[in-house]
């Protein structure tokens, strides 16, 4: 486990933020805590994405072409149908982009990470 500062790129309906951060990364698990206090958790060798917070938890399965998402509050999950358009990872980087069913909206993140520097990118097309 170590600690590294990565570089974060947004772009959300047009809302662009860039930021730098640190984070932790084990293996080929990275976690952090943006700005919003989300705590975000990027497993690349099992291509899953966790954005927690105070009253969410959202898993982004991309192999199962799932959103789980669990209201803490209310003690239920649901589950949102996406379309995994591609999900690429190697020892350096990871990316993937997906389709929100309901909403008709791709999304795609993006992180590419070496030596002590990682760039994550989350960007909504």
């Amino acid at each position: 486990m170590k600690k590294i500062k990565i570089k974060i790129y947004s772009n959300l309906d047009n809302t662009e933020e860039n930021y730098e951060i640190f984070a932790i990364k084990n293996d080929n698990v990275i976690k952090y805590i943006d700005f919003s206090n989300n705590k975000m958790t990027i497993d690349i060798g099992n291509n899953i994405i966790e954005k927690e917070n105070n009253d969410y938890l959202f898993t982004l399965k991309f192999n199962d072409n799932i959103i789980e998402i669990f209201a803490k509050k209310l003690k239920k999950s649901f589950v949102k149908e996406i379309k995994t358009i591609i999900c690429n990872s190697s020892k350096n980087k990871f990316l993937v982009r997906y389709l929100l069913v309901d909403e008709n909206i791709i999304n795609e993140y993006y992180v590419k990470f070496w030596n002590n520097c990682c760039i994550i990118k989350n960007k909504m097309v």
